[in-house]
Order: structure tokens, then C-alpha cells, then sequence
């Protein structure tokens, strides 16, 4: 049996204006930590730190554990509904940074929510927050899985260095027919299951990619030849079914993703049809000004003097 986990998205956020530092328009890079099989990077908040945040394209909002908040003195101003990938629902304490941090590059005014230590241990003790959409989605960014780096570029001269089909990407989920915001959205196909196109939430805090039927029946279709396995919220454990498929993404194949359907999570419970990890990738470039992906991409110069 294997143990997958997932993070979350927070919905009813009220988001506040946010600034860049200025005069930062250079790339940074920074390290990427493996921490119990998750992508960590380093944060400060109003200056102190730095602190181990998993990066998470898959939670819309930024959270930082209880007792952390405590020790930077941060008050909650309004609750907000914490709602992840395994269809959990609780009320949270929402709250503002003056400013966050990571590789030199600062945000200010940034919206926070809030969760215990007790929920934070799933992913490991040393990991004090989740750096979410809210944040990352003010710069264009590279994924470095092979070289476990992250690089952060406000300005477009790291778009400029990269070549390889551009995949649109969406920021809006679709659930009960209303829209969710600050989601990272991507067209994909798994001809196991259905040969038409289907909307995946690209995950960096994903180690598996997850597929929402549209019925129960379908999920038991597409799973056959499947192994139990247990997907593991902020705090709720859900069976599944898991198995080796192929996705597609643009023209290019991905065989041998790990592939799962859990009991109860249909599409009609969900803001996607499923969930891609970054994780199946060497790298990834995300460009959320210019709207699109690249999965795998190449320097420029390589591919111009092929």
C-alpha cells in the first residue's frame, strides 16, 4: 500500500494589492530542499526567517502554521473556508503579511490563512508553511526538478531564454458552477479514460496525478489493473485506487505517471477534472503573464542551432 499526499486551495479569499520590490527585474534562482518528498523552499515574512515553505502551485493562498504566526505576532481578520483536493471543508483565520520573501525577491501586503502544527506534521515538522498562488503567480517561474532549483523572474528575460510548445494555462476552476480563482490550469489527455481534452490543476505539492470522473463507474473502468492506495489530505485519509497510465500534454506523452481515483471524488465535488504533480516533469516553466507552460523546456540558443 502507498501513502500519496495534497495540499489545498482556499476559497472566499479577499486578496489585496500587492508590490514588487523595486528595481528587481534580474532571475533569481534559488535551492529547492527535498523534505520528505516534497519541494521545500526557503521564506521570510516581514523580515524574519528564513523559514521552510513546500512550494504549492496547487493552494491558491499562502498558509503558514499557528504557531509561527504566534511568534510574528499575526492576527487573523476574517475567517475564510480551507477546501482541498480530497473534498475537506474548515474555517481558517485569514490574515496579512507586510511582506514576504524568497531569493531577494519581496511582495507586500500579502493575504495569509492559517492551520495547526497537529495538520502541518503530515508533511514534516521542519515544514512551517505552504507558499501558494497568491505569491508565486507575480513572477514567471522555472521548475528545475533535475537541478532542484526554482527560479523566480519579474521581468521577461527568462521567457525570452526558453523554447518549447506553449501549453495555455487557465486561472479559474469550474465547481457547482461558479468559478474558483488563482488556479494553474492545463488542457490534458489520459486516452485510458476519455479521448477528449481534460482540465488538470498543476500541482508542485502533488506526487501523483489524480483523476475526478465525471461517474463512479468510469473510475473503476479506467482504473483496472489498479493497486489500493491511501491520498492524504491536511488531515483526513482517502482510498484509492492507483495504476501506471500515460497522459498526454500537448504533443508530447508522459508513460508511467502514477495515476489515481479515490472513493466519493467525482468531478461533480471538484474544480477540475484532476491533477497533474510538476513533479513528472525535468522542468517546467510557468509564464502566468504571458499565459502558458512549457513543459521540459530548452534554451533558446540549443534549439536555434539545431
Amino acid at each position: 500500500m502507498s501513502t500519496t499526499s495534497f495540499c489545498a486551495f482556499l476559497a472566499g479569499v479577499s486578496y489585496l494589492f500587492i508590490s514588487l520590490a523595486q528595481g528587481q527585474t534580474i532571475p533569481v534562482s534559488i535551492p529547492m530542499m527535498n523534505i520528505a518528498g516534497k519541494k521545500i523552499v526557503s521564506v521570510s515574512i516581514n523580515g524574519s526567517g528564513p523559514y521552510n515553505f513546500l512550494l504549492d502551485t496547487g493552494s491558491n493562498i499562502t498558509l503558514v502554521d499557528r504557531g509561527l504566526l504566534r511568534e510574528l505576532k499575526l492576527s487573523g481578520i476574517e475567517p475564510v473556508t480551507l477546501v482541498t483536493v480530497l473534498g475537506e471543508t474548515s474555517q481558517q483565520a485569514g490574515m496579512s503579511a507586510k511582506s514576504i520573501g524568497i531569493g531577494g525577491l519581496n511582495l507586500e501586503h500579502v493575504a495569509l490563512a492559517t492551520f495547526d502544527r497537529a495538520q502541518m506534521v503530515r508533511f514534516d515538522k521542519r515544514v512551517q508553511g505552504i507558499l501558494g498562488e497568491n505569491f508565486l503567480a507575480h513572477f514567471d517561474l522555472l521548475i528545475d526538478n533535475d537541478g532542484e532549483t526554482l527560479t523566480l523572474d519579474a521581468g521577461s528575460s527568462l521567457a525570452a531564454s526558453l523554447a518549447g510548445e506553449r501549453l495555455p494555462i487557465s486561472r479559474f476552476g469550474i465547481a457547482n458552477s461558479a468559478s474558483t480563482e488563482d488556479r494553474l490550469i492545463v488542457k490534458v489527455k489520459v486516452p485510458s479514460y476519455l479521448q477528449k481534452p481534460l482540465l488538470f490543476l498543476v500541482d508542485s505539492g502533488a506526487n501523483a496525478a489524480v483523476l475526478y470522473p465525471g461517474q463512479e463507474g468510469a473510475a473503476v473502468r479506467a482504473m483496472q489493473g489498479s493497486q489500493r492506495a491511501d491520498l492524504m489530505g491536511l488531515d483526513q485519509r482517502q482510498t484509492c485506487r492507483i495504476r501506471k497510465a500515460t497522459v498526454e500534454l500537448g504533443a508530447e506523452k508522459f508513460r508511467g505517471i502514477d495515476l489515481a481515483a479515490c472513493e466519493g471524488l467525482t468531478r461533480y465535488k471538484m474544480d477540475t477534472d484532476g491533477v497533474i504533480p510538476t513533479s513528472i516533469f525535468h522542468r517546467l516553466f510557468i509564464s502566468y503573464k504571458g499565459g502558458y507552460m512549457i513543459a521540459n523546456p530548452q534554451p533558446v540558443n540549443i534549439v536555434a542551432a539545431r
